[in-house]
């Protein structure tokens, strides 16, 4: 079976662009497509718990990425990312892991197509 990688990195909000890659990768999960996330750069800000996005009149990205599960698709988080914003492990939503470098590359390597969101300048 054919596995597809969505690499997401962009912020949750400002743009279209999670969003979107959220609408991919519940319709490849629901399609039965092999299916996993990788959260980079500020895409790792989507993992994180107790979002107030109405604050700025959005919807929650965190609730629609903690339901992927229910589609099968894992989410992944960057671990450098983590790091470089100063979040915490337990101040996310649950994940299929959190990868280093290594685990990352090898997660791109184990998956058949690619498919990168991210916002450009």
């Amino acid at each position: 079976m054919r596995k597809v990688l969505v690499i997401l990195n962009a912020a949750p909000y400002g743009t279209a662009t999670a969003a979107e890659a959220y609408r991919v990768l519940q319709g490849l999960g629901g399609l039965g497509v092999e299916t996993s996330c990788l959260l980079m750069g500020d895409g790792v800000y989507i993992a994180l718990r107790e979002q107030k996005p109405e604050n700025i009149d959005m919807q929650s990205l965190e609730r629609a990425y903690r339901s992927l599960s229910e589609f099968g698709v894992k989410v992944y988080a960057f671990k450098d990312s983590l790091s470089e914003r100063g979040i915490d492990e337990e101040e996310l939503i649950e994940t299929d892991g959190i990868l280093d470098q290594e685990m990352a590359r090898k997660l791109i390597d184990d998956h058949h197509c690619v498919i990168t969101f991210t916002s450009g300048s």
